[in-house]
């Protein structure tokens, strides 16, 4: 037998477009997509957890619901954010458990980014209610979340797809998800002002580093009809994430199989000396 290559997952922020992670995740599991290893960043991050702690699609899904903007933060009484997204951090112990990320079934990886360095953070180790929070702080707005001495931030500012990560946790093959492939909207509050205006800004560089970092599939979710506040469209931005994955699944799979062909061949051909050594013998 010959171990398969590892496959990693890598999910993008994007608030509520996020929800459509998890119609990606039901369409890799129902064509038996096995994924080894799952970095998120932002809302990306939050799926990346469901999907590495166990939850059932339906658990994802009714936990989508019930998530908006005013039930994630509350006013905050400092210079550094209007804002605290602590009730955020409050839910997900209500559906995790007060758990550690290295507690998680499959190899997890949050992104966050220092605030003071500017530089991006991987969490893998600690509480998973402060990373989340951390990894989805929007600047600004909510208070930074501070973890081992560090100001951290929404991780959108230094790695939204975060596919570099996946290569240290020693993924083989890299699938990214990146919630890019949306129209920008008219905004309604503070948080579509200030998350259209990442989107300006960081539009081609962000697509420059997909290409510099070689993921071997990227899915685009056609979000065109979508807003970054649409919480209340959650069947329907699953139903986009599915559809987009399902369209690139004979794709996913010829490369599945051909890095397994390959790798196959490459591990036997010790096994192959080796027996044309004791034929020569005999």
């Amino acid at each position: 037998m010959f171990a398969k290559d590892k496959i990693g997952l890598a999910l993008s922020g994007g608030s509520a477009l996020g929800i459509s992670h998890i119609g990606v995740l039901k369409a890799l599991e129902e064509n038996k997509i096995k994924i080894d290893y799952i970095a998120g960043t932002s809302s990306g991050s939050i799926i990346a957890a469901a999907f590495a702690f166990g939850l059932s699609f339906e658990q994802m899904t009714d936990v989508s619901k019930k998530i908006n903007w005013i039930n994630i933060s509350n006013f905050a009484y400092s210079k550094l954010g209007l804002a605290s997204n602590k009730p955020l951090g409050k839910l997900i112990k209500e559906i995790f458990g007060d758990v550690k990320i290295e507690d998680a079934k499959i190899p997890l990886a949050i992104v966050a980014t220092d605030i003071e360095k500017g530089q991006k953070v991987v969490l893998q180790k600690g509480n998973l209610a402060e990373a989340l929070m951390a990894s989805s702080c929007l600047p600004g707005i909510y208070v930074p979340i501070i973890i081992n001495e560090q100001k951290l931030i929404d991780g959108g500012w230094s790695e939204n797809l975060p596919l570099s990560v996946l290569k240290k946790m020693g993924a083989d093959m890299i699938i990214g998800v990146n919630l890019k492939k949306y129209s920008l909207r008219k905004v309604s509050n503070v948080f579509d002002v200030l998350l259209n205006s990442l989107a300006i800004t960081s539009s081609d560089h962000h697509h420059l580093k997909i290409q510099e970092q070689g993921a071997d599939i990227i899915i685009e979710p056609n979000l065109m009809n979508f807003g970054y506040s649409d919480f209340n469209k959650t069947d329907k931005l699953i139903e986009a994430g599915y559809q987009a994955t399902l369209s690139l699944m004979p794709e996913i799979k010829k490369i599945t199989e051909n890095k397994y062909k390959n790798k196959k061949i490459f591990f036997s051909l010790p096994r192959l000396v080796k027996k044309i050594k004791l034929y020569f013998t005999k």
